[in-house]
Parts: C-alpha cells; structure tokens; sequence
C-alpha cells in the first residue's frame, strides 16, 4: 500500500512540475505559414496556430521594420468555425476580455511597427489568421529578393514550416534561399520554397535573391547591394562565403557523423524509400525465449543482411558493416585480397565478382587502384571522398536488389512475409546469441572449421566480429590455416577498418558538398544564428 501511496505522489510531482510551462505563459504547439505571392510582388499570408493558453486575453505578433509594406488582417478563424469580426483600432491597454474576444485587429505603434493581435479561448485551440503584406519583395541596387522574419515570438514553440509560392516556381536556377534563427532546414520543394524546423526555434527568417519578376517592390533598401546585406547576415552564423570554412567544416563532419549514425533523415529520406521496412518487431519477451542457434540461417548474402535488418541489430540505412561483409565475400570468392603489413596493407584487385552487389562495389573500389591494380587505404578515401554518390547508390541498389530477390524467391506476398522467413529471423537472433555467448565454448570447438567462414560474416553484419575474433583465437588457434581467409588473421580487423574508412570519406565528401550547396543559396540546414539587422517581419510576440 505503501509503495502505491509513493507512486501516486511521483506522479502528482511530476505533473505539477510538467504544468507551468503551459500554465505560466502558454505555448504554440504547431505553426504552420502559407505565404502566397502574386504578380506584384504582394503577399498574402495564412498562418494555423496551434495554441494553448491558460490566461491572457489575446494572442499577439509583432511585425517591426514594415518601412514601405503596408499590412492589412483579412480574417481570423477559431477552430475553423468561429469567424472573428474585425476591430479597426486596436489597444490592446484599452479593450477588455470582451471586447477582445471573436475580434482580431492591428495596434499600429507607429515607425512602420505593427502588431498583429485576436482574442483568445483558454485551453488548446487552432488560430486560423490570414494577413496581406503590399511590397513584399524587396528591391535591391543589384537584385530583388525577400529578407522577411515571419514570427520572433516569446512563448514555447515546437514545431513551426513556412512554404512560399510565387507565379512561377522557385528553383535553384531562379533563386538563392538563407535561413536564420531556427534549427531545420530550407529547401526547393515542388516550386515552391519550404521552412521547416526540426529543433530549437528562436525565429524564422528568410533571405534570398530572386530572378522571378515582380511589378512593386518596397524600395527602402535599393540603395543597398544584396551582397552587402547577405554578408552582414552571413555574421555570426554558420555559412560561410568561402563555401566551406572551419565552422563549415565541423559543420560538415558534423552532418556527416549524423549520416553515419542514421539520424540525418532530411537529407537522405527519399533514398530510405528503398529499403525494406521492418515486418516483424522481435519485442524483449520475444528475444529471451529464442534460443540459441548455431546453424547458418543463410548463405545468401543479401537475404542474411536482410534477416539482421529485421532483428533490430542494425537500424542504419549507410551501413559500414555491409561494406565489410561484401569485402569478405570478395576475398572468400578470390576477387580481392588483402597484401602488405600493418599500416602498409593495401588491397589488390584480382577478378571481377559474379555477384551483382559485389561487383558494383568492386568497381566503385577499384577506381581508386594504381597500375598495379592496387590501392591504399588512403587513395581508397580519396575516392570516395570525391564519388560519395557511388557508395550511396550502391545501398540504394543493395536493398532495390534486396526487395527483388524477397519476391521472385516468394518471401514476400503482398507486403507481407512468408513464415519461413519469420523463422528464419529468429534462427538469425538465435545465432546472435550463439555468437555472443562466452560459456558455450566447447560447444564451439568442434564446429567445422569452414563454418567460422560464415560465422565471420555474420559477426561483421552484427558487430560483434571482435568478440567472435577471440573466441575464434580460443577454440581454433590454427583457423587462419585451415580458412579461405587465410593467410592473416587480421582480414575481419583490416575488413571492417577498410569499409569504415570508405564509409567516412563519403559522409564527409556528401557532407561538404551539401555545405559547398548551402552556403550558395541551394538550400540545406539552416542557420540558428546570424541573419543581420535589415529584415522586416517579427519581433516579438505572445500572450498577454
């Protein structure tokens, strides 16, 4: 009774404590803005907030520095059914709760400031709030463009996208595009320009040079160059005018070590359309009653990555273990192997493989090979370094390959698995656990030799090669004799540093040629920081 008392005081705790920030000051859960913009360069604006309030009689947003735009509230809606009726002079000082209340308006504060502001329900609601902007485009002494800072408000946001469409379609031919004050991303999307965050949220500021023409400008700035002002907002903030600079540079690494861990999904999701999804979900019961397993599920290499990819050991699309499984391959089949000592190891290309995956890889590698159709690990980096988009498309023909052979050998039926595949996914785990278990070694030991071949392998798809490695030194000392990874012990070891290597060069070849686009106006990650002091657009704003 006791612990039950306990528990029901943690959760009281806690929810108290989750409380204020919706309570204190309220909180936008969701914005989302349309911007519209017409021959003339005007632009109507939709903005659907996501609100929760639980005080205050209005909900505001500031727009400062409007200079030669002049705006103008068309409507407001609640809930896409209350339509609020318009107050002409808005005080928001003078206006109690009532007369806020179903009733949107502008408290012009005078120098071209303004602030946009509709009355408010408490609890959650959705804000439908249209406004037009006159001279939206602005017009520069050497180009015309847009440096507009749509919202800078003063209560948590989570989550917030801008879209921006003109007569004609935004290209990277057309158009350079700029993002400050958020964490996410800025990018061409079917002709139009698209914001959107993924992290923290301080305000969304657009900055960009266009060729599209428009008919009115606001003309405050054509005494100004756009490289001027593009310099003064790139101050502070992670583009860089020399395409890659040393923020840039950790900025690439960073992006790249995001790639490699599988997270960076914006960049690379329509590649993932490729891979097969999970069918089958092993829950943590499920794992425990599997048993151990020693046979060899598959031989097929492609169907064995396959059923790891389905246990859950491996969730990344780029995957470096793949690489090395197929180097193994390559070396089992005497396509490749390895010659040198240590650190002067390089590999030599002896014979196309057979296997399609195989060879597309082989190919990719031996690019990178001298006359003697050898190659160092470094060359090899180089390479990839340069060519990234190779490996990358030879993931995406991995696993297009993959789907394939699922269904000509009728493992899959109509986006479902046959049962022997399941099976086969659970003898895969069990053999996972075979691998990792140490108190099984004389079990171990009176395995055939040439079934560690494919042990290896399996190992390396699972990340465990090292473990299996010293097992492998305990119960067969003269394996390395005996195996078609002979002569050197160290194949698995050199293997996997091999594939890790080309997988990094090309990370941070994809990554800073994505910071190269970037920093040009192509679009990519945008910048939390910088954005100068020129932009017109928000400055503020709440609950109050």
């Amino acid at each position: 009774m006791k612990r039950i008392f306990r528990l029901f005081i943690f959760i009281l705790i806690l929810i108290f404590q989750l409380q204020p920030a919706y309570a204190s000051e309220g909180a936008v859960n969701n914005l989302n803005i349309d911007v519209i913009i017409d021959q003339s360069g005007d632009a109507t604006v939709t903005e659907t907030i996501e609100l929760m309030a639980t005080q205050g009689s209005e909900f505001y947003q500031v727009m400062n520095r409007m200079n030669q735009k002049e705006l103008t509230m068309v409507s407001v809606t609640r809930d896409q059914t209350v339509q609020y009726a318009k107050l002409d002079n808005w005080d928001p000082d003078a206006l109690s709760r009532e007369q806020k209340y179903n009733h949107f308006g502008i408290n012009d504060k005078g120098d071209s400031n303004y602030e946009l502001c509709f009355g408010i329900e408490h609890q959650e609601h959705t804000y439908t709030m249209v406004y037009h902007v006159t001279n939206f485009v602005n017009k520069y002494q050497d180009a015309t463009g847009i440096n507009y800072n749509f919202f800078e408000l003063n209560i948590p946001l989570k989550k917030a996208s801008i879209q921006i469409s003109a007569p004609q379609s935004f290209q990277k031919d057309n158009t350079e595009i700029y993002a400050f004050g958020y964490e996410g991303k800025v990018n061409f999307e079917a002709g139009r320009i698209k914001m959107i965050s993924t992290g923290k949220i301080k305000r969304m500021q657009l900055f960009s040079k266009t060729s599209i023409p428009f008919a009115h400008y606001d003309t405050t700035y054509e005494n100004k160059t756009y490289k001027s002002l593009l310099k003064d907002a790139k101050k502070g903030s992670d583009y860089d005018d020399d395409g890659v600079g040393a923020l840039g540079v950790f900025m690439a690494l960073f992006v790249g070590f995001l790639v490699v861990a599988g997270v960076l999904l914006f960049a690379l999701a329509d590649q993932g359309d490729s891979r097969i999804k999970r069918y089958i979900k092993l829950s943590k019961k499920d794992k425990e009653n599997i048993p151990n397993f020693h046979d060899i599920p598959t031989h097929h290499l492609l169907y064995a990555s396959f059923l790891v990819d389905q246990t859950g050991l491996n969730k990344k699309y780029h995957n470096p273990k793949l690489i090395a499984a197929y180097m193994l391959k390559m070396i089992r089949d005497r396509n490749v192997h390895f010659v040198g000592e240590k650190k002067d190891y390089v590999v030599e290309f002896l014979e196309m493989p057979q296997d399609e995956n195989a060879k597309e890889l082989y190919e990719i590698m031996q690019k990178a090979a001298n006359k003697e159709n050898k190659a160092t690990r470094k060359a090899l980096e180089s390479q990839m370094k340069k060519h990234y988009k190779k490996l990358y498309n030879w993931f995406d023909d991995l696993y297009m390959s993959q789907k394939k052979y699922l269904h000509d050998q009728g493992h899959l039926h109509k986006n479902k698995i046959d049962d022997q595949t399941v099976e086969d996914i659970h003898h895969t785990y069990g053999l996972y656990k075979f691998l990792k278990d140490a108190d099984n070694m004389d079990e171990k030991k009176v395995l055939d030799v040439m079934l560690w071949d494919d042990y290896l392998v399996y190992a390396t798809l699972f990340d465990i090669a090292d473990e299996v490695k010293k097992q492998l030194g305990e119960v067969h000392p003269d394996y390395y004799e005996q195996s078609d990874y002979r002569p050197d012990y160290d194949t698995i070891y050199w293997s996997m540093l091999w594939a890790n290597s080309i997988m990094r060069a090309s990370n941070t070849g994809y990554s800073l040629s994505e910071q190269q686009v970037r920093s040009s106006g192509g679009g990519g990650w945008s910048s939390m920081s910088g954005g100068g002091g020129f932009s017109s657009g928000g400055g503020g704003g709440g609950i109050r």
